[in-house]
């Protein structure tokens, strides 16, 4: 369907997410052996190589979640009632409805480049035989750490410039750039924050900060730990624990409030690969019960990296 104003979607190949998400898979991991296992600062005495949280493994874990979340729509189970965010963005801004094809592919593409925005300095890429090429920045930019969205900006001019170079036809349509843009920007960090009237952003705050953890190859805490380091390496200090472990859980029941919704989100994210399951991923183990408090960063990160 289309509104009379916009100019229609024009179907992608399958192949544009899967492309993209190598591609944006690659250029983190390229990041995370060039600049970040090299980098003095990044480091932890007696933990090699040095954690982080916005690499590749959480990027195969965003797209893996959102893959449950596109083929439970498919098959009518629709909890973040996703078409309904389609209507309401077409109402809003005058673009044609997304159908559900169309729709799952802005998604993809915005999940696969939601955070390249971090390790980039600039929005400028090139493609060639090794992939896709960066200026990367100096560390992993942590967007938890700014009052704007500087680096989610970036990751959605990222993704409109790879829209256009390998999504042919329906990668020049202005609907898709413009849906995917708005979807990356959905994904600005709020350490309090719950709702929002955009469409889409409280899906997009789920799967990325919530969905992500039962899909991830490494326990929460090791990702918990990356997140600090990172953090660390650009604003020297201080954090508490505590609060970062026990506030996934509250954040969700927040986010989703309805009862009935989320236990059906979490029904999709439980059909993850790992077992992981709503107890596994919210679970705070009781040796991290007294570290609400701030202590030094690499002390919190030893504590998250330790055996338990």
């Amino acid at each position: 369907m289309t509104c009379p104003d916009g100019e229609p979607f024009v179907s992608c190949a399958p192949e544009l997410v899967r492309e993209v998400r190598a591609l944006a898979v690659a250029g983190h991991e390229r990041f995370e052996r060039e600049v970040w296992a090299v980098l003095p600062e990044a480091s932890v005495p007696g933990f090699s190589p040095a954690p982080s949280y916005h690499n590749e493994r959480h990027i195969a874990a965003v797209c893996d979640a959102l893959d449950e979340v596109v083929q439970a729509m498919e098959a009518g189970s629709d909890p973040f009632g996703l078409a309904r965010d389609a209507r309401r963005w077409a109402e809003a801004t005058g673009e044609p409805t997304p159908g559900p094809g169309d729709l799952g592919t802005a998604l993809g593409v915005a999940f696969a480049c939601h955070d390249l925005g971090n390790i980039a300095a600039s929005s400028r890429i090139s493609l060639h035989e090794g992939g896709l090429g960066l200026e990367h920045a100096r560390y992993y930019d942590s967007s938890a750490l700014y009052t704007t969205p500087a680096v989610e900006i970036r990751s959605a001019a990222i993704a409109h410039a790879l829209l256009l170079a390998r999504g042919g036809e329906c990668g020049r349509i202005p609907a898709l750039a413009r849906l995917v843009e708005h979807l990356v920007l959905q994904t600005v960090f709020h350490f309090e924050k719950v709702t929002d009237e955009a469409p889409f952003w409280t899906p997009m705050q789920v799967v990325d900060m919530i969905g992500s953890y039962f899909f991830l190859s490494v326990p929460r805490h090791e990702a918990i730990a990356g997140l600090f380091a990172e953090m660390r390496v650009q604003r020297p200090g201080t954090i508490p624990v505590l609060p970062f472990l026990t506030s996934l859980e509250e954040r969700f029941e927040r986010l989703v409030v309805d009862p009935g919704a989320r236990r059906d989100v979490l029904a999709i994210f439980e059909g993850n690969a790992f077992g992981r399951t709503r107890e596994s991923v919210f679970d705070v183990p009781e040796r991290f019960s007294g570290m609400g408090r701030p202590m030094p960063y690499e002390d919190a990160i030893v504590a998250l990296l330790s055996p338990g």
